[in-house]
């Protein structure tokens, strides 16, 4: 009994504290910590780790277009096939400490790669699941959670280290568990507004154009790391550290300033990561060659999280359902990493290939960008027209008064939600003008208390209503302060004794 009482309170306290939302940065700690530490592979075995390592993305690639393509789509993926992807994934890891270097090595890297992809689109299928607020604070925290099993793994001697990388996606795959503990046993995903082959070319594209900037990534770091001293055993992990740390930074900050999230706005910050890593890479000096490893290294990273914002924003509005998008989409940017890191080996011996490559590589990715933005309005265009009913999903750990799943509207819904006939000014009209009319709040701030009495979350209202998260904040702020109330359940008490007490008015 008392046991139970401990289990229960340590569940509500991860619970509260969101932290079991982190494990995608344990995984993705994996990957770095395997292959760029000498946990397992030391600074001797730097060959073979690269080629582990390419055998391993295209195991990872075959997997996710597989699971991209799969049937029964809609059913996520059921406990026992994660639990038992990771324990797959952490033995073929701890199998790089006794196979000899050739084709037995090799293929247990190429099966690694295959239960790897299956662990990337589950943590996916999750945050398709949870409310928007709890995705978009765990995704970029998930990076600090990157940055502590990182910083472990450093820390740790060898060989120690490399048992502690190969056990992160059992880490991982637990965290994601309990975050799933109350997923009923017949849930599915709703079913798309389109069929898939409609919206798929316009997917690909989109791939397409982050694989051009994943290539860049691959290349920079391929380049840069074999002439740096400075990274002797597991110091190039600590490369990696730096960046997620500049990674979180620019997540944080995009994240709160942006009022729209789709790809145009991860790229709008990520392409001038990558072009200032390229322009520092092709000078070829050993200072510049250590800061265009850390901002490549940043980018690299501020894409692989971000982009799982973005997509399971897509998934929510209906286009695609999770494994198709994460996927194809994860599928591509590790194949664009793979070409980069081959594509600097095929280089390396040939003399004043890098410069031309660098600047071809800028000039590619500039154009991206606004290559990016049309394909982006293509690919949301496809929802015009079709239902825009909210499907019912999953509520995990969230507030009873915050949706679980909050669709991301259109740009003509965004234009209706600013009219006077919003969602917030509809029904409760008149409770909500009475309130704003006796604490004298402004019109913006009339607006956001009607989506707030609604139960609205700050990413719906930034959709609806063309306002970054950081505006809306302040709003918020301000209503809180004229009406003075300290929290949103106080607000809405207040909101129910203004409906109450003009009930007698009415009747």
């Amino acid at each position: 009994m008392a046991q139970s009482q401990t289990v229960d309170a340590i569940d509500q306290y991860f619970n509260q504290t969101k932290i079991r939302y982190l494990g995608l940065g344990v995984l993705l700690a994996w990957v770095y910590c395997t292959w760029f530490s000498d946990g397992i592979f030391s600074a001797s075995q730097r060959a073979i780790a690269v080629t582990t390592l390419n055998y391993s993305l295209v195991g990872s690639v075959v997997s996710l277009f597989a699971v991209a393509f799969r049937r029964h789509k809609r059913t996520p993926f059921s406990q026992r096939i994660v639990f038992a992807s990771a324990v797959a994934l952490s033995v073929t890891t701890l199998l790089f400490f006794v196979l000899p270097e050739g084709p037995a090595l090799y293929a247990v890297a190429f099966l690694g790669g295959l239960s790897g992809g299956m662990l990337w689109v589950a943590w996916g299928e999750l945050f398709c699941q949870i409310d928007a607020e709890t995705m978009e604070s765990a995704i970029p925290a998930s990076l600090v959670a990157f940055i502590v099993a990182a910083s472990t793994v450093y820390l740790m001697p060898a060989p120690v280290s490399g048992i502690f990388s190969a056990i992160l996606p059992i880490i991982s795959i637990v965290m994601l568990l309990l975050c799933k503990n109350q997923e009923p046993a017949d849930f599915t995903f709703p079913a798309s507004k389109r069929p898939f082959r409609e919206v798929l070319p316009s997917l690909f594209g989109m791939a397409a154009c982050s694989m051009v900037c994943s290539i860049a990534t691959g290349f920079v770091v391929a380049t840069a790391m074999p002439t740096l001293e400075m990274l002797q055993g597991s110091g190039f992990i600590l490369v990696y550290v730096v960046g997620a740390f500049i990674a979180v930074c620019i997540s944080v900050f995009a994240l709160a300033h942006t009022r729209h999230v789709n790809l145009s706005f991860l790229y709008e910050w990520a392409i001038p990561l990558i072009v200032f890593s390229l322009s520092l890479c092709a000078l070829r000096y050993p200072g510049c060659e250590d800061a265009a490893l850390i901002l490549g290294c940043a980018a690299a990273l501020y894409v692989e999280v971000l982009f799982y914002v973005i997509f399971a924003r897509i998934a929510a509005n209906g286009l695609c359902l999770p494994s198709e998008t994460f996927g194809i989409f994860r599928g591509v940017v590790q194949l664009g990493f793979l070409i980069g890191t081959v594509l600097s080996a095929i280089l390396a011996g040939v003399i004043g290939a890098y410069l031309p490559t660098c600047l071809l590589m800028i000039c590619v990715c500039v154009v991206m960008l606004p290559l990016f933005m049309h394909l982006q309005s293509r690919f949301e265009s496809s929802a015009m027209g079709a239902n825009e009913d909210e499907a019912p999903c999953l509520r995990v750990a969230t507030s009873p008064a915050t949706p679980a799943r909050e669709q991301t509207t259109s740009n003509s819904t965004r234009q209706q939600a600013t009219a006077p006939t919003t969602e917030g000014h509809s029904q409760d009209h008149d409770v909500v003008s009475r309130i704003a009319a006796e604490y004298k709040l402004s019109n913006r701030e009339t607006e956001v208390l009607g989506y707030l009495s609604k139960g609205r979350s700050v990413p719906y209202m930034r959709e609806a209503m063309v306002l970054s998260k950081s505006t809306i904040e302040t709003h918020v702020k301000h209503i809180y302060a004229k009406c003075d109330v300290h929290s949103k359940q106080e607000l809405l008490d207040l909101i129910e004794s203004h409906e109450q007490s003009a009930q007698p008015s009415k009747s």
